[in-house]
């Protein structure tokens, strides 16, 4: 039984090809190239299938693994029948924590209306999951590959693959066909179907709608394999994405449970002097994590900062001398909030910062190893030079990396 294939399109697929198209796959970021999918097997006779009545987890890998052989393609155990198309292992994405969260979201968008949870954190053994390692497959030429179509998604535990791209859209894609061919869906003559052969638009999506089936890239077409599921929907020869989703897995269940925040820095009640840069970091836990956050950050009742990320990442410049309490606010895609607050003084410059080890004793001669956070002697600056007070509190500046614009609701 041949795998299914996603390829860079470049070639027409030759008939006796076993594993369909094979271009670099870094030509896949390549403005203008586009991505194909090779024929799709059957992995066995129609069947009905399985009744919709809890959310399906899609697992996406991108930590690698080590693939065991002789045990079928058992998600829970990284079993895989291409085991030894990867030589036994999948390395690990080596992406940045930012690009892995970009992937995760867009899959996420698309599967919104569907009962289907991301994740990118193994989930319990006795859970079914679909398991999509996005990670590095080797020396390989195409983009991603399923070992088969199953028809209504009867078996919950399947492993595919995509291989390791940056692309937050192109990754996505990859996942989602690949994991889509587990669950029974075939390919469809519709650019803007994400079961195209072709990625032909920057956004596909599942579509609500009877789109021809084909077998190839060539899209030729043919009357469909899972057509008990198919023709639920559509006559003969033609699948709906969308109603087949819902159909298999039910609407989306609500997002119910609030993030928790944890503010890393400063240190609750800390003292710090004048001048000073105060990184002001959090970490968020969810049960969808990751995922971006609505962020807001208020001090004696006015906002002081509002924008979005997955985790808290300031820097706080020169406030005023003074006492603060902010107070951070974080909402995730569901709408749950959670709070946290901290404490901290600002002393004005040339102040003894009481949370230094120097003492009082110390020499004149003794200079400050560290300016922001040193006690001791200083050079004080002119008045112009100090920061004012009726400018409230200083600018808050996101770190680029961990922080984005806010997104429109």
């Amino acid at each position: 039984m041949r795998p299914a294939l996603l390829a860079l399109l470049a070639l027409t697929v030759p008939a006796t090809a076993r594993a369909g198209v094979r271009v670099p796959a870094e030509l896949a970021e390549v403005p203008g190239r586009h991505l194909a999918t090779a024929p799709l097997p059957l992995a066995g006779p129609d069947q009905l299938p399985q009744s919709a009545g809890r959310p399906h987890l899609l697992y996406v890998n991108f930590d690698g693994a080590v693939l065991r052989r002789g045990c079928g393609n058992d998600s829970r155990h990284d079993c895989s029948s291409l085991a030894d198309l990867f030589h036994g292992y999948v390395g690990p994405f080596v992406g940045t924590e930012h690009r892995r969260v970009s992937i995760v979201q867009a899959v996420r968008k698309d599967l919104a209306d569907f009962g289907v949870r991301t994740v990118i954190t193994r989930p319990p053994a006795e859970q079914g999951y679909t398991m999509v390692l996005y990670g590095d497959l080797g020396t390989q030429t195409f983009a991603g590959v399923a070992p088969y179509i199953d028809c209504g998604n009867l078996w919950d535990n399947d492993t595919c693959f995509a291989g390791a791209f940056q692309g937050s859209n192109i990754g996505s894609t990859i996942i989602l066909q690949e994991a889509a061919h587990t669950w029974g869906l075939e390919h469809v003559n519709a650019p803007f179907d994400n079961l195209h052969p072709f990625v032909a638009q920057a956004t596909p999506s599942f579509q609500d709608q009877c789109n021809k089936i084909v077998a190839n890239t060539d899209l030729v077409e043919v009357g469909g394999q899972c057509n008990l599921v198919h023709e639920k929907f559509c006559e003969a020869g033609y699948q709906n994405s969308y109603r087949e989703l819902l159909y298999l897995f039910g609407p989306a269940v609500p997002d119910t449970s609030p993030p928790t925040l944890t503010i890393t820095s400063p240190p609750d009640h800390s003292t710090h002097v004048l001048p000073v840069t105060i990184p002001l970091l959090g970490e968020m836990s969810d049960d969808l994590a990751p995922q971006y956050y609505d962020i807001t950050i208020t001090s004696a009742g006015k906002t002081l900062y509002e924008g979005e990320g997955y985790k808290l990442a300031l820097a706080l410049q020169n406030p005023p001398a003074g006492e603060y309490e902010l107070k951070v606010r974080v909402v995730d895609d569901g709408g749950n909030a959670g709070q946290a607050a901290v404490h901290f003084t600002i002393l004005p410059e040339g102040s003894e910062d009481p949370d230094t080890d120097s003492g009082a004793g110390d020499s004149e001669t003794d200079t400050a190893a560290d300016d922001t956070n040193a006690g001791g002697c200083r050079v004080a600056r002119t008045p112009s030079d100090l920061p004012s007070q009726g400018r409230g509190l200083a600018v808050l500046l996101p770190l680029a990396w961990l922080a984005r614009r806010r997104r429109p609701r």
